[in-house]
């Protein structure tokens, strides 16, 4: 059913790639090889639910290899394809989707395997965007919203400390990221942005 909805949206090309195998990752690389990327966006991610009774060493280590080792692979993997970019455009990013449970200074406790690994994935995409700025490839992170998606229950609201959030339409997620991602400035790279455009804290 995905493939036949991707299909639908008439693109390029579509290719197979598994974030949590490097091997997927590399083939994909090559499939495309030579192909210039403007936007790269590492959105995959999973949240296995857990408090600090039935946390796993398992729960934590999945977690971690796709929400934040998983990026990094596919980063690595196409710079070439950013470089092409650059070489073609002058510039390229990488967008990595986190989540503002991911902030150290907004941390409210619980998701211990969600919460570490996106901080993780701010750490990594901090590091890429200090090795990639002299390429003019800038690397952003970004908080989605809180959107009503299957990970989000569909959208039942979230209470955060004294917060009530209630969730966002994938349509309006999706459009404030591109007004963000349309903001991109290779000055701002390693930055942590809400879908607003506002700055989240670490």
């Amino acid at each position: 059913m995905l493939m036949c909805q991707l299909a639908a949206l008439s693109p390029y090309k579509i290719v197979h790639l598994d974030s949590g195998d490097e091997a997927s990752v590399l083939h994909a690389a090559k499939e495309l090889e030579g192909e210039a990327i403007d936007l790269l966006i590492n959105n995959a991610g999973i949240n296995v639910s857990g408090n600090l009774a039935s946390t796993t060493k398992a729960d934590l280590l999945k977690q971690f290899e796709i929400n934040a080792v998983g990026p990094f692979v596919v980063t690595r993997a196409f710079i070439p394809h950013l470089k092409a970019a650059v070489a073609k455009h002058g510039s390229a990013n990488v967008a990595q989707i986190s989540s503002y449970v991911g902030s150290i200074t907004l941390n409210v406790g619980t998701a211990y395997g969600y919460r570490t690994s996106k901080t993780a994935l701010n750490m990594i995409n901090s590091c890429l965007a200090f090795d990639l700025k002299n390429d003019n490839i800038g690397s952003f992170v970004l908080h989605p919203g809180y959107v009503a998606t299957d990970m989000s229950r569909g959208g039942v609201d979230l209470v955060v400390g004294d917060v009530v959030l209630k969730a966002i339409s994938t349509d309006t997620s999706v459009r404030d990221l591109i007004s963000v991602i349309g903001n991109f400035a290779i000055a701002n790279s390693g930055k942590f942005y809400n879908h607003t455009g506002e700055q989240i804290p670490w």
